[in-house]
């Protein structure tokens, strides 16, 4: 979702948080690690109450309660995994415990969201942080469970390029309203 022309923000003038966990075979046959920091095996079943839907490569995945999940400690299991939601930290997430966050967010009505779901939204707008060449490999189905990122910045820069813009300036309106949900929503264990 490239758009020509935006090319004043570039990675130099911004400090990626992106790390990488050092891994050496492919999680999607690994079922014996725990990844991404608020992230474990699921030992629940696959009848929770379904939140949300991603893919990931040519995979599909469903966001659910898992469960363990309780109104105290939501737990949404996407795949084979469990995330503990008040332990995601946007500044440090990889892209399926935000989608665990996001969905569960959307789900109970944090968001304030109406159409695409917010994961989607983030998604989308994130590929623009991507085309600015502030963060890369988005899409790298391999790292969706394994690179931490800072969400909140990639979203900022985002925003930034579209406010520049004036046929996107809604886009950067609704990258705001992403950064102020999570920052607002995510209060609970980060501020």
């Amino acid at each position: 979702m490239g758009i020509n022309g935006v090319g004043t923000y570039h990675a130099q003038n911004y400090a990626t948080q992106n790390r990488s966990r050092a891994i050496g075979h492919n999680w999607s046959n690994a079922k014996d690690e725990a990844i991404g920091n608020a992230t474990s095996l699921s030992e629940s079943s696959s009848n929770g109450k379904k939140i949300g839907i991603t893919t990931v490569g040519n995979k599909g995945y469903i966001a659910m309660y898992a469960d363990s999940a309780t109104e105290q400690e939501p737990v949404v299991k996407v795949g084979d995994y469990e995330v503990r939601v008040k332990e995601v930290d946007p500044h440090n997430a990889t892209k399926m415990e935000m989608f665990a966050l996001m969905s569960y967010l959307d789900d109970q009505g944090f968001t304030n969201n109406q159409g695409m779901k917010s994961f989607n939204k983030m998604t989308a707008y994130s590929a623009q942080a991507e085309y600015n060449g502030y963060c890369g490999g988005l899409s790298d189905e391999n790292a969706a469970w394994t690179e931490e990122r800072d969400w909140i910045a990639i979203l900022g820069n985002a925003k930034e390029s579209f406010y520049n813009i004036p046929q996107t300036y809604e886009q950067g309106l609704e990258c705001e309203k992403i950064i102020d949900n999570l920052k607002k929503c995510t209060d609970f264990s980060f501020d």
